[in-house]
Formats: C-alpha cells, sequence, structure tokens
C-alpha cells in the first residue's frame, strides 16, 4: 500500500507553495517600511517668552524614543544635573512621533513634576525636528495660550561631560 497519494501530494505541495508566496509578501512589505528618523536626546529650549511658571526657568526637553513611542521631561537647566538619573528613568512626559503628519510630527503631554513652581500642571508640546533644531508649541493646562518656542539638541558629548560622566 503507497502512502503516497496524488492527493496529498496536491495538498502538501499546495502548501507549500502558500507558505513560500507569504514568505515573499511578508518580505516585500518589510523591505519597503523605514523606521522613523531618531529624535532622541537633550534638546535646550532657547526662546525666553513661555508661558506662567516656565518664563523665569532656562528649560531643558529630555526626549527618549523607542520607534513612534516617545518619553520624555521637560527640566529647568540649573537642577538638569541633579535629575539627570530621576528623569530618565521615570520621564513625566509621554507621546508619539507620527512622522505621516508633516506639520507637526511630535507630541508630548504629561505633568510638570521636576519643575517646583509648575508642580503637577499639565504641559502638552508639539513640534517638528529639523536636523538638530526642534520648533514647537508649548501649553500649559492653567494658561488658555499656546506659545512657540526653539531647542537645539546638545551633542551627546557635552551633555555626559556636564553630568560629569
Amino acid at each position: 500500500m503507497s502512502h503516497l497519494s496524488v492527493k496529498s501530494l496536491a495538498f502538501y505541495g499546495s502548501a507549500i507553495a502558500l507558505v513560500v508566496l507569504l514568505f515573499k509578501a511578508v518580505t516585500t512589505y518589510g523591505t519597503t517600511m523605514k523606521a522613523p528618523p531618531p529624535i532622541d536626546g537633550r534638546y535646550r529650549i532657547t526662546t525666553q517668552n513661555l508661558p506662567g511658571c516656565l518664563n523665569s526657568e532656562k528649560l531643558l526637553l529630555t526626549i527618549q524614543q523607542s520607534g513612534v513611542y516617545l518619553n520624555g521631561s521637560l527640566i529647568s537647566v540649573k537642577t538638569a544635573e541633579e535629575l539627570a538619573k530621576t528623569v530618565e528613568e521615570k520621564p513625566s512626559l509621554t507621546g508619539k512621533w507620527n512622522a505621516q503628519n508633516q506639520t507637526q510630527p511630535l507630541y508630548l503631554t504629561g505633568s510638570l513634576n521636576e519643575i517646583k513652581e509648575c508642580q503637577n500642571q499639565l504641559v502638552s508640546i508639539r513640534g517638528v525636528v529639523n536636523g538638530k533644531t526642534l520648533k514647537g508649541q508649548i501649553k500649559l493646562e492653567t494658561i488658555p495660550q499656546i506659545v512657540g518656542f526653539t531647542a537645539e539638541k546638545e551633542n551627546p558629548e557635552k551633555s555626559s561631560k556636564q553630568l560629569g560622566h
């Protein structure tokens, strides 16, 4: 008695062909996908006319990136050295990087726990990263106005030296 019938050969041949076609389709689709550009780092905000409790502060926006997902913190430069490790472990802002949105692909929202004068206020930040420059808008929950800002990305070597690493 033969175990190789025409029906079983046709079934196994079809199954193998289907797997090969699915593999080809998935790999073709995968090669057309692109990872979002890396934007993580420390951005020193240079704008002077920030809203409310942020007005008197020199600020640093730290961004951590995992694909399209972002975490970050908005901290005072004078306390940046003290808070750097805490901020990296427990960022207070969360958001996404949406490369499809050409006008403002970066979005972060959360509380300002690291700035004493702004304790527990909610903030939202939207912006566009172009090279080492972040141009965006910042809005505090307690103030109706949206204020534009510009931030420059610090070099990683500079950040490490400032933190004593």
